[in-house]
């Protein structure tokens, strides 16, 4: 056995941490995205989430689980966000529509 201070314990198994970057930005957006804006943070959760998942399925990164979830969150937030604006205009053109009516315009 030797007297190396700098030598690793028997039995220890010292796995390299790799960088989650992406996974957490797409987490945090994600997770923001109902309560804020939702196009303001789903778009870079959507983005986030695809190059975290990409990385990890590389080896580049770890956090598949989290990115991926960001992603869904994301994706999720920019369609309820599309269909409020859909439900919005058509809303405003019934009312429209039966201002004018009531006003003899049509």
């Amino acid at each position: 056995m030797s007297n190396n201070p700098y030598q690793n314990p028997p039995g220890a198994n010292f796995q390299q941490e790799l960088p989650q970057g992406m996974a957490i930005a797409a987490l945090v957006t994600g997770i923001l995205s109902p309560t804020l804006c939702g196009l303001l943070t789903a778009i870079p959760a959507i983005i986030c989430g695809h190059i975290g998942v990409k990385q990890a399925d590389n080896g580049e990164a770890s956090g598949r689980t989290m990115a991926k979830a960001g992603m869904i969150m994301g994706y999720a937030s920019l369609a309820l966000t599309v269909l409020a604006i859909i439900l919005y205009i058509v809303i405003v053109v019934i009312v429209v529509g039966a201002a004018a009516a009531q006003s003899g315009g049509i």
